[in-house]
Order: C-alpha cells, then sequence, then structure tokens
C-alpha cells in the first residue's frame, strides 16, 4: 500500500509540473534503456490487447487485484469495471510517447509516459490526451501491471521549436 501511495505522489507531483520537453526538443540524443524497450513492448501489447478486445491478453499483463486511478474518481476503479469500459470503446489507434522507466528496486517499475488515443463512440471519433503511471511488478519472468494511474491532459501536446539559427 506505501507503494501505491508513492506512486499516486509521484503521479499528482507530474500531472501538476507538465512542461513536457522531449529529448528531441532539448538537443540530447536519447538511447533506449532496457527496461524502456521492454516495457514499451508491453504497452503496445496492452493497447494491441484492448484494440483486439483480447481479454486472455490483457490476463497476461494485468494482476488479478489490477486498479485504476484518476483524478475524476474518489476511490480506485476494480479491474473488471474498468476493462468493461475499456472494450466498450472502439480504440482505433493509440501513440506512446516519452516513455520513461524506473526500477527503485528488484521486481518492481514505475513506467511513465504520454498517451493519445483515438477511440469511436457512438459513430463519432474522438482523440484524447493522457498521462499515465504504471506500478509493475515481476513474478520471476513476468511483468504484470498492479496499478494505472490515467490523468487527461488537456493542454495541447509540445511542439518542435524552431532551431536556433544564431543570430537572434
Amino acid at each position: 500500500m506505501r507503494t501505491r501511495a508513492m506512486v499516486f505522489a509521484i503521479l499528482t507531483l507530474a500531472s501538476t509540473c507538465t512542461p513536457w520537453v522531449s529529448a528531441q526538443e532539448s538537443g540530447r540524443i536519447e538511447t533506449r534503456t532496457r527496461l524502456v524497450s521492454l516495457f514499451s513492448g508491453l504497452q503496445n501489447q496492452w493497447l494491441d490487447a484492448i484494440k483486439r478486445k483480447d481479454v486472455a491478453a490483457l490476463d497476461r499483463l494485468l494482476s488479478e487485484d489490477f486498479e485504476v486511478w484518476t483524478p475524476t474518481h474518489t476511490g480506485p476503479i476494480p479491474r473488471e469495471d474498468w476493462q468493461a469500459q475499456a472494450f466498450a470503446e472502439n480504440l482505433k489507434s493509440f501513440h506512446v510517447a516519452d516513455l520513461a522507466v524506473k526500477s527503485p528496486r528488484d521486481g518492481i517499475a514505475i513506467e511513465s509516459f504520454r498517451l493519445e488515443t483515438a477511440t469511436s463512440r457512438g459513430g463519432s471519433d474522438v482523440t484524447q490526451r493522457f498521462f499515465v503511471v504504471n506500478l509493475w511488478t515481476s513474478d520471476k519472468d513476468s511483468w504484470r501491471c498492479t496499478d494505472s494511474y490515467i490523468s487527461p491532459v488537456t493542454t495541447p501536446p509540445p511542439t518542435a521549436s524552431a532551431k536556433p539559427t544564431g543570430k537572434e
């Protein structure tokens, strides 16, 4: 429970400090770490499972006690309720950006990223942006998400600034 409180505090801090600057905008060259590569794959599997409405694929990625936390609900959303809501929408496409992963100790990983989704609701297309923090645990060689903290983002995504000419 202490770990969940820590991740919730991280999400709260991150959602109030939303000036996202990508590595490209800052001029740094970013090398993907082993953890970023691993969790990027897991996140794509997760979102593909939602897109295909594949319960078995989600079962491999989510723990039995998986919960979703959002700023619009007073408590956690149980897995069954979240899954029913996720499958009720038709996910057409998704884009994950600025994925970062930290493993504070063996068997635990905290993943954060920006997510943009395009869904179809009642015949109309809806695009939404979120900031997501996931808490993952490992049992030997498989990772399962125990908690997801999802916050809608209402500001536009960052844009690449013009390259300086040196004459400013």
